[in-house]
């Protein structure tokens, strides 16, 4: 889905050159409270986020997890108060693309 994603986004000669930031990876998950700090707006999250990036996908699993976790809705927020596109990407495909979706989600 994020390769779909990619190419539609940056076309069949530039796809293969799009980065991708992966929040879970970003910090150490067994020292989260150190990683983070004392001011969510100084987390590895805001600073990605307010960092001039295009937008955002948001991988949800059949349950819609990441919208019941804080720190993803903090990455809604502050992409929502960024003007970023936010897509959510399911192993289906990029929900609403019609050039990247599996069947009609």
């Amino acid at each position: 889905s994020i390769q779909c994603h990619a190419l539609s986004k940056e076309g069949p000669t530039s796809w293969i050159d799009a980065a991708y930031w992966i929040c879970s990876f970003a910090n150490n998950q067994w020292r989260i409270e150190a990683e983070l700090g004392s001011d969510p707006m100084e987390s590895a999250f805001a600073l990605a986020l307010t960092a001039g990036i295009k937008g955002v996908a948001m991988v949800m699993d059949p349950e819609a997890q990441p919208l019941t976790r804080v720190w993803c809705l903090f990455e809604f927020l502050l992409s929502s108060r960024e003007h970023l596109e936010l897509v959510f990407v399911t192993n289906a495909g990029v929900v609403g693309d019609d050039g990247c979706s599996s069947f009609d989600i």
